[in-house]
């Protein structure tokens, strides 16, 4: 008898993402379609225009046992995962079902990977001593070795970032690369987060700011470590990011082109460690400073061979002013 989505305990479950998470759970929740999406991710190639399997030719991929079951099988996925050219032709994989085998392949959630952790050539901001570089339970960990840090969510002293890393990104990698890799992947989240579009559903985002007391704000090295912290958080999956106001100054273009002003670029990519090196050190060179408690306004101000920029964000974390 099939099984039909709305009776199992995924479907009470489902809330904000409504019924079709469940029925995409209950689809997937059998080896032989799975095996079917990993038959047609095999035969797709982005440069084809026809990216089809015939029938038989995914009966010889999945080696099933019945021509009929199959067919079946592959029914179920059609619509949601896979579609079919037209009667009687072949079958190709859909985007959502190169996402779905490609989250698989990517290995969240599978591999048990991990990096103890290693000293890395990136001194400390706060204090400048050595740093270091870890991955456990699918995150990325920069940690100083001798300051407690500035990730206050953090299990260990010494964290300053934790950043979520698909494990397949430490294949090939020396702990820099390692590193490099993981900054260009928060920064491609925090970038896309801050434009209120959310990186893993492309749902809404909401952003609002966590401010410290005044307790907090007396703290040694305020300049760097004001702890003034930016949240995102999408209305559709719940994917919640926290980024320091500093680094989201430098996704304006005012920012970006004052530094060009000044022959200094921004850009940073996750093969070339000294880019990255130089993106945080002129981050963490910004000044926070909380402008205005009612309404609120968080400022950072950016300064290069004399000259500065503020750049102002309002409550819901979205510039309201740029001043030179």
């Amino acid at each position: 008898m099939a099984i039909d989505s709305t009776d199992l305990p995924i479907a009470a479950m489902a809330g904000e993402a409504g019924p079709h998470a469940a029925d995409a759970f209950a689809l997937l929740a059998d080896e032989t379609r799975l095996a079917i999406l990993l038959a047609l991710w095999e035969a797709h190639d982005p440069e084809n225009d026809d990216n089809s399997l015939p029938f038989s030719e995914i009966f010889d991929r999945v080696d099933y046992d019945s021509p009929g079951n199959l067919s079946y099988h592959l029914e179920k996925l059609e619509g949601q995962f896979v579609r079919q050219q037209g009667e009687g032709e072949g079958y190709e994989i859909r985007t959502t079902g190169l996402k779905f085998v490609r989250s698989i392949i990517a290995g969240s959630g599978v591999d048990d990977v991990t990096l103890e952790p290693t000293e890395i050539d990136q001194p400390c901001p706060f204090c400048g001593a050595p740093t270091t570089i870890g991955y456990r339970d699918g995150v990325v960990i920069h940690a100083c070795t001798e300051c407690p840090g500035t990730a206050p969510d953090a299990d260990a002293e010494g964290t300053l970032s934790v950043v979520p890393f698909d494990p397949v990104g430490l294949r090939g990698r020396s702990p820099e690369e390692v590193w490099a890799a993981s900054v260009v992947a928060a920064l491609r989240g925090a970038r896309s987060m801050f434009q209120r579009l959310c990186p893993a559903c492309s749902g809404p985002v909401d952003g609002w700011f966590e401010c410290p007391d005044e307790r907090e704000t007396a703290s040694e090295n305020r300049r760097l470590s004001v702890p003034v912290r930016a949240h995102f958080q999408c209305r559709i999956c719940r994917n919640h990011t926290v980024d320091p106001p500093r680094g989201l100054a430098l996704f304006h273009p005012a920012v970006v082109s004052f530094y060009g002003e000044h022959d200094v670029s921004t850009h940073v990519s996750a093969d070339d460690f000294r880019t990255v090196k130089r993106f945080h050190a002129l981050m963490n060179g910004h000044d926070v400073e909380i402008v205005s408690a009612e309404p609120l306004r968080v400022a950072v101000t950016v300064r290069c061979d004399g000259d500065e920029l503020r750049v102002t964000f309002d409550e819901t974390v979205r510039v309201v002013d740029v001043t030179r």
